[in-house]
């Protein structure tokens, strides 16, 4: 059951929200789903963002994709939530919108979870060790 799952939640958000805008109006409060897209040819772990329908309506940055897809393969759950309204996206140089989002990730296992945030942990490390290399 669902009270028997481990759960953890952060700030994300849905990138490429400019390819689909004219199927997908967002709503604050919307309740999304994650699943991979292993056939994606940009990007072999992309996570599709998708409506109770089915319809694809963004992706989870490729930054994190790869981590998120491994968590997923191994039984886990993401579930994204609309937190806000279309942006630029800022750390992305050829630009595009993205729609902020809480993503809320649930596994049976606590070491999944546990080895998900440890990914996360040392992207996010590797994200600021280039950025500080850059700038000096």
């Amino acid at each position: 059951t669902i009270a028997e799952l481990h759960q953890k939640k952060m700030d994300c958000c849905i990138r490429g929200f400019h390819v689909y805008q004219d199927i997908w109006n967002p709503v604050i409060g919307e309740q999304l789903s994650c699943v991979r897209e292993p056939r994606n040819v940009v990007d072999k772990y992309a996570v599709a963002i998708v409506k109770s329908d089915g319809t694809v309506v963004g992706h989870l940055p490729k930054k994190i994709s790869m981590a998120m897809s491994l968590f997923i393969l191994r039984g886990g759950q993401i579930t994204c939530i609309v937190t806000g309204k279309r942006r630029y996206s800022s750390d992305l140089i050829q630009g595009g919108l993205e729609i902020p989002c809480e993503l809320s990730l649930k596994s049976k296992e606590k070491t999944e979870l546990t080895k998900l945030l440890n990914r996360l942990t040392y992207l996010l490390l590797k994200i600021i060790a280039c950025m500080c290399t850059k700038v000096l």
